[in-house]
């Protein structure tokens, strides 16, 4: 059997080490609850007191509410 050069080739690139591989895990799974929206305010825009007080009062609900979603999502995708 006659060697080609082609296989000279083949058999020096098989000696050639490969990098070493890098097994990186994937994130943790975060629960579906935590990215639905927090409701905030719908209604339309205040017109009394009473009602920019309603406001406020929902829209600091939900930002709360957000605020309390994003701290948990940290904590199960911070590393450990």
């Amino acid at each position: 059997m006659r060697l080609f050069p082609i296989f000279c080739a083949l058999l020096l690139g098989g000696c050639m080490g490969r990098d070493e591989l890098v097994v990186v895990a994937p994130p943790p799974a975060v629960p579906a609850d935590l990215l639905l929206p927090c409701p905030g305010y719908p209604g339309p825009a205040p017109a009394t007191e009473g009602e920019l007080s309603d406001a406020l009062i929902a829209e600091a609900r939900g930002r709360t509410c957000a605020n309390r979603k994003l701290e948990t999502i940290n904590e199960v995708l911070a590393p450990e």
